[in-house]
């Protein structure tokens, strides 16, 4: 597709307004619950202060060495994935006692911050935060991240098919929002256009 082709060849420059564009449109848009993007201590501080108010909400995960890793998410739509008792059983099976959202951030960081620290595993349960389906995760730890079918977004282990058409959805958007941020309008005015922006959920 025409767009995948620009998206690839954009030279963007590294400011936090275009690093959200390209990592972080599908959550404007509502069809990814929550991102990740690492941004410097000043573009961090710029960050905080476009959200604050917004349906976009920032959650610090780790900093160290002038850089910060964000969780840009919709707090309904993460909730809601992590309440599917699938979801639910997996959590609790990563050492989690409480399905709050709020609950499950702190222990995140913790976890994290321990990973960095090199004194546990990569907490996987990141990927189920992110909005990745169920499958993928377990297919990636089962398989130490080896044998998948296809590698987009994430490692897809199953449902190919409509996962791809997702990756297809979160392309157009990330190609839309990065023109627009090009045009020069900023974060806030796109939020905007995007409230009501909805495509089905393949995976």
């Amino acid at each position: 597709m025409r767009y995948r082709l620009e998206l690839s060849q954009v030279k963007w420059k590294k400011n936090m307004q275009m690093q959200i564009a390209m990592h972080c449109g599908p959550v404007f848009a509502g069809i990814k619950p929550s991102n990740t993007v690492t941004l410097n201590l000043e573009d961090s501080r710029e960050l905080v202060e476009t959200f604050q108010g917004s349906e976009i909400k920032c959650a610090l995960i780790y900093a160290g060495s002038g850089k910060c890793l964000w969780l840009l998410y919709r707090e309904w739509d993460v909730q809601q994935y992590l309440m599917k008792p699938e979801h639910q059983k997996f959590l609790r099976d990563c050492g989690y006692s409480s399905f709050q959202l709020k609950d499950i951030l702190h222990a995140l960081r913790g976890r994290y911050h321990s990973y960095r620290n090199g004194a546990q595993e990569f907490p996987h349960e990141l990927g189920l935060i992110l909005g990745y389906p169920l499958c993928d995760v377990l297919g990636f730890i089962q398989h130490h991240g080896q044998d998948y079918l296809y590698s987009g977004y994430w490692k897809i282990y199953g449902n190919l098919s409509n996962t791809k058409k997702l990756f297809d959805a979160y392309d157009l958007i990330r190609y839309q929002m990065v023109k627009q941020v090009e045009y020069g309008k900023s974060l806030k005015e796109i939020m905007e256009s995007y409230s009501r922006y909805r495509v089905p959920s393949y995976a």
